[in-house]
Parts: C-alpha cells; structure tokens; sequence
C-alpha cells in the first residue's frame, strides 16, 4: 500500500507540474501575439546565377576541390586554413536545396582529400572524443580517422552510382596509403576519369603487395596523368612499348632504373602528351638516348627537363636533343643536377633552347673555371637561373675553386647578354657584394690568362638569392641599375645586414640585404606581404627542388 500511494503522490506533481508548464508555455504564446512571424523562406537569388558563377562561388568555401593538379597530398597543402572544415562546408552546401546540391556535389568529388588531422581547434576535441573507450571495448585502440574516412569513401562511391565518376584526383596521408591498399584498389576500381592518386611507395617498385592494386590501376583508370618507375621496374617498363597504356600521361619519373638508352627510347615513345619528364639515377643513361634516330621513337618534346645523378649526359647530348625543331619548341625549365654537363658548357645549351624560362644547374666542382676564352651566358628568355656551384674550401689560404665559376657569372651579367633574367639563386654568401661594389677582374674565363674587364655594367633590375653551404636560408638582395637609382644613392655604399633579426611582420623568415637609398647609411627595412620573398616571375619550387610555375 506505501508503495502504491507514493506512485499516486507523484502522478499528482506531475499534473500540477504540466498545468504550470502549459500555463506559462500559454502566457508567453499570449505576450507574443503582436510580434509578426518570420518568412520560412526567403528570395532565392543564387537560382538567377549560371552553374559556372555558383560553382564559382562555392570554391571559395572548399579551395582545395579546385586543386587540378598532380601533387601529392603532401605538396599541395593550402598555407592557411583547415581543408576538413572546408570540405565539411561545402557537403553542408549540397543540403540546402536541389539548386546547390548538384553544383556542390559535382565540387566536392572532383578532387577528395583525406586528410589525418583538423588543422584548426576542433582537432583537440575530436582527438580527446577518439581516446574514449566505449562501454563495450574499454581496451580498444584510438579510431585510425583517415583510414575511416577512406574507408566511408569507398563506401559511398561504390554504392552511389554515378558518383566514382565525377572524381579526377584523390589524396590521402603517406601511412594510410601505406596501410590501406585493398581499401584503395576497392576505391579505385569505380573511378573510371581518375587522373591522379596517391599510391604507396611499393606501388612504382613491383612490390608483391601491391601487384593486385596496380592490377587494378591499369585496368580500371586508363587515365592517369602522372606515374613513376623505380628501381624494380624495369620488366614493367619495357613492355609499356605498343600497349598504349596511359597514353594522356603527362608528367612521369623515372628513378633508379637500370635499361638501356633504346628501352628508354621504346618506353618513352608510348606517352605523345608527356610535358614533365625526371630522370634520375639512371647511371646507363648517355648522350645516345638524346641523339636523333631513324631506328628508334624520338624523345617525346617536353616543358621541362630534369636530370639528377647522371654522370653520362653531357652538353653535346642536350644539344643534340634541342637540335630537333619540336623540342627546341617546347623546352620551358631545364634542371641539370650531378650531371657530366659542365658550366663552362652552358652556353651552349642556352643558344640551343631560344624558348628557355628557368634554368637549374647544381654542380659540385673540383677545378677551377677553365682559362681559355669561353662565350658568355647568353638567352633573351631566360627570366630564373639558379647557379648552385659549390667546391671544398680552398687549403692553405687559397680561395675556393668555386669563386672562378662566380666571376665567369659576373661577366656574363656585365655583358648584359641576359636581359630577361630577372631572379638569380647562387650558393656564394659573398655574391651580391661582388656584383654591387666591384667589377669582376676578368670578363671571359676564370684563369689569370684570360681578357681584362672591359668596363661593362648590369643595366637590368636583378632579385639576387645567395646561400653560403651552411646556410639554411636564402638571403635576399635587389640590384637596381644605376640608371634607376637616386642621385645620392649612386655615391652610396650599399650595406648588408646579412644577421639583422627582424620580426616576421618584417620579412624574418628571409633575411634582406638592401641598398641603403638615404645618402646617410640608414638601414630600411620594407615589410613583405607573405613574410618571405619568392621570384617575381611565379616561379617556385617543388618538394623535390625543382623549378616550375
């Protein structure tokens, strides 16, 4: 009986309590009668906008789903900005109506990132949630987040038709494609227009694990637009001859293989709109896979070039491959790194390639620069050159080799038969003060014998970058011609502040030296808009070191 007339004492506050709820909830419906209701729905203007202006729009939301290049997940990282959240945005666009949501979606798998981490606060509290053991698995492992969002992709594009074939690239973390290769070659298998994704390491090798996702790769995405071949490859390379795989490749990496110039030559004929080629530690590779044939398909005519750590490839074969009017044509960028092409042969190649933008030589010498006369440096397209010779530090006093290689630059600065070099890169701290203060003491040639200066001036504006071999960072000079210069600043000694530590407001991140323009020996410190300077042509590097746009 206790128990039963507690239960009537409580269905009895309850009452009591409802009467007061509705009560007030009727006295605040009451109060609000003179208050007009708001619209559910407003003018939808955007259903006015052209499908290319709202999807427009919409990039602004998610950056990153306009990225059409062929970057890896770690190259093509935005500066600022959290790509989740950016792609969490957009998929809250495709909810608001049938208007946005067909625009949005095509936006949003274009190109997919999968990404580890948040790069914004919400990281923290997503983190904190993933330790939490759940009542049922109190000694779990935290969530692996990207291998889960891979995984919710696979899903969704496999079970959405239509979907797998709007998207053009995907990229994911380096362990997740390592650890996640059913996943991949599962996701990959309905995205028929892939141009690009990122594959593990093992991928470009023949590694045994990956035979079933490359199976995959050249089956189902006959598309793609760049690819690599490393050492392991070889069989798989040289039966790419007639089987017309890939044939829209367009930049391709070649590292580490041992074969033949002419499988070279075979293997390389099969992608006609190749534009980015690498050829690195091929140590087979000679001036006879550059030379013209009538046996074998000529190179395919690329943009740019890049040879690494081939010993075997000299001037003569470079120019024996821009002889060719298509390459001569088309060659943009030209990276030259531990090759057997010596500076004092680069003229060559420069009369050789009329259409060259970007210029990268880095050399490690060992003698000095030879003394007979040797042609100056010449190009009327050139706008980047990066002149990265370096040499061991001279014994006993004497001045390193290096040095003699920098006054044949000079010289060929002072004879102004470089007039649209605009950024300069050299791996001499001392650099910018010879080409300031001093002309140099020979104008052809590095030796004692060679042609006395002739009195020549650099009449062009110059952003010259200059780095010491235990430097970490560029140190950043402009050279104005005197023609440009203030009366007073002609008389002026230029001043380096080579160690000033300025703020990052202040350009800290590269440090500056300047001409002083006061006649007084001021210093002047002019803030940067990114807080570092980079070429004013739009030239940048990749992850690898190369020059490109």
């Amino acid at each position: 009986m206790g128990f039963l007339s507690r239960l009537r004492k409580r269905s009895k506050s309850h009452s009591r309590a409802g009467n007061v709820n509705a009560a007030s909830y009727e006295h605040l419906r009451t109060s609000r009668e003179d208050v007009p209701p708001l619209p559910i729905f407003g003018t939808d203007y955007t259903k006015k906008l052209p499908s290319r202006v709202l999807t427009r729009i919409f990039s602004f939301v998610c950056p990153h789903a306009e990225d059409n290049s062929y970057d890896t997940s770690e190259e093509s990282m935005t500066e600022d900005g959290c790509m989740l959240c950016d792609m969490r945005d957009l998929a809250h666009c495709t909810l608001v109506c049938k208007r946005w949501s067909i625009d949005a979606i095509a936006l949003l798998y274009s190109n997919v990132r999968i990404d580890a981490v948040h790069y914004c606060e919400l990281e923290v509290q997503l983190s904190a949630r993933r330790k939490r053991r759940s009542f049922f698995d109190k000694n779990g492992d935290p969530e692996d987040a990207p291998q889960a969002r891979l995984s919710l992709f696979m899903r969704t594009v496999r079970q959405t038709h239509g979907l797998g074939s709007m998207v053009r690239s995907l990229r994911m973390p380096y362990m997740t494609r390592e650890a996640s290769k059913s996943e991949i070659a599962r996701t990959v298998s309905v995205l028929p227009n892939l141009r690009y994704v990122d594959l593990p390491a093992g991928f470009f090798s023949d590694d045994p694990a990956c035979l079933a996702l490359k199976q995959e790769i050249m089956a189902r995405c006959p598309d793609l637009r760049r690819m690599n071949y490393r050492h392991g490859s070889e069989g798989t390379f040289s039966q790419l001859s007639g089987t017309h795989l890939w044939v829209n490749l367009e930049i391709l990496e070649l590292s580490g293989l041992q074969i033949e110039p002419h499988i070279l030559r075979f293997g390389l004929g099969g992608f006609p709109r190749l534009h980015d080629l690498t050829l690195e530690d091929l140590p087979w590779l000679d001036d006879s896979a550059f030379a013209p044939s009538q046996t074998f398909p000529p190179l395919p005519p690329v943009e740019r070039l890049t040879l690494r750590d081939t010993p075997n490839v000299t001037a003569s074969g470079l120019a024996a491959f821009l002889s060719m009017p298509q390459n001569r044509a088309s060659l943009q960028s030209l990276t030259l790194s531990s090759t057997r092409v010596h500076p004092s042969t680069l003229h060559q190649i420069l009369l050789a390639a009329p259409e060259l933008r970007a210029l990268s030589v880095i050399q490690e010498v060992s003698r000095s620069f030879p003394p007979e006369k040797v042609p100056p440096l010449t190009s009327m397209s050139l706008e980047l050159l990066h002149y990265e010779i370096s040499s061991p530090s001279g014994s006993y006093g004497m001045p390193p080799v290096a040095s003699s290689y920098y006054s044949y630059l000079i010289s060929s600065l002072m004879s102004n038969a470089l007039p649209a070099l605009r950024d300069l890169y050299v791996r001499d701290s001392g650099f910018p003060e010879t080409l300031l203060l001093a002309p140099p003491p020979r104008l052809f040639g590095g030796g004692e014998s060679g042609p006395q200066f002739g009195g020549g001036i650099l009449a062009q504006p110059l952003n010259v970058y200059s780095k010491g071999l235990d430097e970490l960072e560029w140190n950043f000079t402009p050279y104005e011609p005197p023609a440009t210069r203030g009366r007073r600043d002609s008389t002026t000694r230029p001043v380096s502040f080579h160690d000033a530590q300025l703020s990052r407001s202040w350009g800290g991140d590269a440090r500056k030296s300047v001409l002083v323009g006061n006649g007084f020996g001021g210093f002047l410190a002019v803030p940067v808009d990114d807080g570092r300077p980079k070429s004013s042509g739009g030239w940048r590097r990749d992850s690898r070191g190369d020059l490109w746009r």
